[in-house]
């Protein structure tokens, strides 16, 4: 049978040429959009009548049955379906955007040259379909699924015409497409085909191949991309003869034939631009004052970009949605176009998924595998961790090679974010090879539909159990995190030069010795190492004042040790007789110094070392300690 021969039902169609027991989607307008029109009476998977009419105010997508299987091809796209003079109309174009006409959906899904307007199709080919030369005009469907408020489509037949309203002679007629032998040739090319030599035709293919065997989800303007690179191929190709605008397939065919195999698509995988000697999963803990953040930064600053860093401070009220993302309102502007033509700008409340500083440095860190990432949460047990990082705490188990040895699926908003934003990036990181461009979308396309931490994704924080309202860390959490402790003397040295005055007359002494006096004495009244002072419970800017020296000991000091350190050990710690009371305590210190702890002898005096704050802030030495969050004695 000729091509021409396979055209053999008349044009226009018969009502009677279509199934009467299916929706139809019917073709019915010359517009540039391609406005399509859904009739008729079909049923849902659940054996109920679903007439056109009950889609109104709704939106339908598509979904296309591989047949001998159970596989679907999911399409993205989605229509809204709106009753405009009696007719139930499918909006290609409205006020939320432009949606690709079906007709050229399809057309890419199948690997189809572009359809015409209705009415305008240009002559016919003996050989095959050509651009412009068809259009689709009747899609029956069954509703796969009508529980939420877009109608899934299930195609099961397709009708083709060709026609030319403005040239009555030209040949008109309309043909049954089988879609199911088009879709079963293409998987057949792309089983044999990801493996030959041919640019980046191997890459486009894989995709289609993707598409058909459920592991990606079928996007028009990607596999209009990879529709493109085939057929660019094939135009220059030396092994096949192919003409631009003819049906793709044949020549396709050939070209896998003949060209030899090479080892598949190659994903770069970069090497890291600076290795990272420190374990992906960190955190630092120890007694207040004992420099965990400064240790944190100055690590963070010696292997890490500066714009590649995300901070992020837990708090008791701090959640997944926070940490993660979520669905939540947003403000995005529009253009309205009023009766006179007069444009304005509008801005209107909507709901998107917002990420929070975990997703938004995992998107980085996937989309640059050769660039190194580093979020740092700071007082990670001051919210509860477990629950803040939900599921993806699964994700903390790492292999030998950084990525997380347990994917999760990512749920179903974070997904749709990801499959926008993960593969965009590729089309503006100004890639020049198209073999490469297409290589990386399809990469990122596939981590859209899982997550999985990358190696160069690393996760560091801080963490103090003394503190007063934290939250416990159960040991399923604990053990995906490597640990390190930071000695309560640790850094000791850079804060030894400094003098302090005590008592009434005042007496200048080392506050190294008054700190590691005091803990002797906590130590000896029955305290934990965890609630003792670090060299920078007081920082060095506030040890280089001695005028205010004593307040702020005062405040901090003993205001932590009366409410929180020695607060069930009161008269093991103070020298105060009796019940003594935070004002009985903050007087003893202005009048005895360092006496006024319990068994604490008298200190020497001691002279300032022959080095200023300024010199050492200058020098570095220290200035990472006045950064520390001493403000409530918590570091």
């Amino acid at each position: 049978m000729s091509f021409r021969e396979m055209w053999n039902l008349s044009y226009p169609i018969d009502d009677d040429a279509l199934d009467q027991s299916a929706l139809s989607v019917r073709g019915r307008t010359t517009s540039g959009a391609g406005q399509f029109e859904l009739a008729g009476v079909g049923f849902a998977a659940d054996g109920s009548r679903v007439r056109a009419r009950d889609i109104v105010d709704h939106s339908i997508s598509f979904e296309v049955l591989i047949r001998g299987t159970s596989r679907t091809i999911c399409i993205d796209e989605r229509y809204p379906v709106r009753e405009v003079g009696g007719k139930v109309r499918i909006n290609v174009q409205d006020s939320s955007g432009v949606r690709p006409n079906i007709g050229n959906l399809f057309a890419v899904l199948f690997l189809l040259p572009d359809v015409s307007q209705v009415g305008k199709a240009s002559e016919l080919d003996e050989k095959g379909l050509s651009d412009k030369a068809y259009w689709i005009d009747a899609i029956s469907v069954t509703v796969a699924d009508s529980s939420s408020d877009t109608f899934v489509l299930r195609p099961t037949r397709f009708v083709f015409a060709t026609a030319n309203k403005d040239n009555p002679g030209q040949f008109s007629a309309a043909m049954a497409f089988d879609f199911d032998e088009r879709l079963a040739a293409i998987l057949a090319i792309c089983r044999k085909g990801m493996d030959i030599a041919a640019g980046g035709v191997p890459a486009a293919l894989k995709y289609y191949s993707d598409v058909f065997e459920g592991r990606a989800r079928f996007e028009h303007n990607v596999a209009s991309a990879m529709r493109r690179v085939i057929v660019d191929y094939l135009e220059s190709s030396q092994d096949v003869q192919y003409q631009a605008g003819d049906d793709p397939l044949a020549a396709l065919q050939k070209l896998v034939d003949a060209r030899p195999e090479e080892q598949g698509i190659s994903h770069v995988e970069p090497v890291l631009s600076a290795s990272v000697p420190e374990p992906r999963n960190l955190i630092f803990f120890g007694a207040p004052g004992t420099g965990k953040s400064y240790r944190l930064a100055r690590q963070a600053e010696k292997y890490f970009d500066k714009r590649n860093v995300r901070r992020v401070t837990f708090h008791p009220d701090y959640t997944y949605a926070q940490f993660v993302g979520c669905y939540k309102p947003v403000t995005t502007m529009r253009t309205v176009t009023d009766e006179d033509g007069t444009e304005s700008t509008q801005s209107e409340i909507s709901y998107g998924f917002v990420p929070g500083p975990f997703l938004e440095t995992y998107i980085a860190a996937v989309q640059n595998p050769g660039t190194n990432y580093l979020l740092v949460v700071e007082e990670i047990n001051r919210a509860n961790p477990a629950a803040a990082f939900g599921d993806v705490f699964q994700l903390l188990d790492r292999d030998s090679d950084g990525r997380s040895e347990y994917e999760i699926a990512a749920p179903r908003e974070m997904r749709e974010y990801l499959r926008v934003f993960l593969p965009e990036y590729a089309t503006t990181a100004y890639i020049q090879d198209p073999e490469r461009l297409l290589s990386e979308q399809l990469r990122l396309r596939d981590e859209a539909e899982r997550l999985s931490l990358p190696p160069n994704m690393f996760i560091w924080a801080t963490m103090n159990s003394a503190d007063q309202g934290v939250f416990p860390m159960d040991t399923a959490f604990k053990r995906r995190w490597d640990f390190r402790y930071m000695g309560i003397d640790k850094g000791s040295d850079k804060i030894a030069g400094y003098a302090v005055p005590v008592g009434t007359p005042a007496r200048m002494v080392s506050w190294d010795a008054l700190r590691r006096g005091i803990n002797q004495v906590l130590l000896n009244a029955g305290v934990n190492e965890d609630k003792l002072l670090g060299p920078f419970f007081i920082s060095p800017a506030r040890l280089a004042d001695p005028d205010g020296f004593t307040q702020i000991f005062k405040d901090k000091v003993l205001l932590y040790l009366f409410e929180d350190a020695a607060k069930t050990k009161a008269s093991k710690v103070f020298s105060h007789e009796g019940r003594a009371t935070y004002s009985d305590v903050c007087e003893d210190f202005e009048s005895f110094g360092e006496l006024a702890f319990r068994g604490m002898r008298e200190l020497p005096s001691f002279s300032p070392a022959n080095v200023s704050d300024t010199e050492l802030l200058e020098s570095g030495e220290v200035a990472g300690a006045a950064e520390e969050p001493v403000a409530d004695g918590a570091e």
